[in-house]
C-alpha cells in the first residue's frame, strides 16, 4: 500500500504543479484537448533518463496534464453593470514534461485515457459553473461588485451589476472539476495500471466515452483554447484581479 501512494504521488505531481501557471503557448510544447484530439508518441518530449520510479510502478507512460484555467472581467466599471465575466478550462498536456516508458499502443491508450478524463473535469468546471447561475437567475439574486468585494442582493433592489455572479462561484467551480479528475485518475491507477490489469482498461474506457457522450453540450471550446493559449483576454476584458475562494472551503487541488 504504501508504494502504491508513493507512485500516486509522483504522478499528480507531473499531472498539477507543471501546469498551475498561465502562459503564452511556447512553441509546441502545449497541447490543448479538442474533439477528435489523438495522444501519439510525438506527445511525449521528455527525457526518459531518471524515471526509474515510475518503471517500477508499472507505468507504461507519464502524460503531463492539468486543467487550466482563467476568469476574465470587464475592462470598464461602467460595463458591470450589463456584461458579465468570462471564465475559460482546458485540460492541456505539456509535452516537454511527458514521458514514454514503453512504446506500445496500451501506452497510448493509457494516454489518452487519461487525457479524456481532464476534458470530463473541465466539463464538470463549467456544468457547476451553469447550475449555479441558473439558481441564482431563478432566485433573482443579483451582485454590486466594487474593486475589493462582492455584494449579494435579493429581489427589487436597484442598480445591481451583471458582472458578480461568475466569480462568487468560479474558484468552487474549479475545485469541483480537479476534484472530479482527481478522483478518477487515481482510480485508474489503483485498479488498472498499477495491477497492470489491461481487460479492466476497456470497462474503464467504455465508462469515459459515456461520459463524453453526455457532457458534450459542455466541451471545451476554440475560445476557450485560444484565450488560454494566448494568455490574451478578448477586447473589452482584463484577468480578474481577485478570486474569490472556494465557498467548500477545500484547500488548493493539484490536477
Amino acid at each position: 500500500m504504501k508504494r502504491l501512494k508513493k507512485a500516486t504521488t509522483y504522478l499528480f505531481i507531473f499531472l498539477g504543479i507543471t501546469l498551475q501557471c498561465f502562459a503564452q503557448n511556447n512553441g509546441n510544447r502545449y497541447e490543448f484537448w479538442q474533439k477528435g484530439c489523438k495522444i501519439t508518441y510525438e506527445s511525449f518530449q521528455g527525457d526518459t533518463l531518471n524515471i526509474s520510479k515510475f518503471k517500477a510502478d508499472n507505468y507504461k507512460s507519464v502524460l503531463s496534464q492539468g486543467l487550466w484555467s482563467a476568469l476574465d472581467i470587464p475592462q470598464k466599471k461602467k460595463d458591470w453593470k450589463n456584461l458579465k465575466e468570462k471564465y475559460y478550462f482546458c485540460a492541456a498536456i505539456d509535452k516537454s514534461e511527458s514521458y514514454l516508458i514503453e512504446t506500445d499502443s496500451m501506452s497510448l491508450k493509457q494516454a489518452q485515457l487519461l487525457w479524456d478524463i481532464c476534458e470530463l473535469a473541465t466539463r464538470i468546471a463549467r456544468k457547476s459553473l451553469s447550475d449555479f447561475e441558473h439558481e441564482m437567475e431563478s432566485k433573482s439574486i443579483r451582485t454590486k461588485m466594487s474593486k475589493k468585494s462582492i455584494k449579494i442582493y435579493g429581489p427589487g433592489t436597484k442598480k445591481l451589476h451583471a458582472t458578480g455572479i461568475i466569480s462568487l462561484h468560479y474558484m468552487t467551480a474549479v475545485n469541483d472539476g480537479k476534484e472530479f479528475g482527481q478522483r478518477l485518475t487515481n482510480d485508474f491507477i489503483k485498479q488498472v495500471i498499477m495491477p497492470q490489469n489491461d481487460s479492466l482498461f476497456y470497462e474503464f474506457r467504455k465508462n469515459v466515452d459515456g461520459l463524453l457522450n453526455t457532457t458534450k453540450d459542455f466541451a471545451t471550446s476554440e475560445e476557450e483554447i485560444a484565450r488560454l493559449s494566448s494568455g490574451i483576454p478578448s477586447k473589452g476584458y482584463k484577468k480578474a484581479p481577485v478570486i474569490i475562494g472556494d465557498s467548500k472551503k477545500r484547500e488548493t487541488i493539484f490536477y
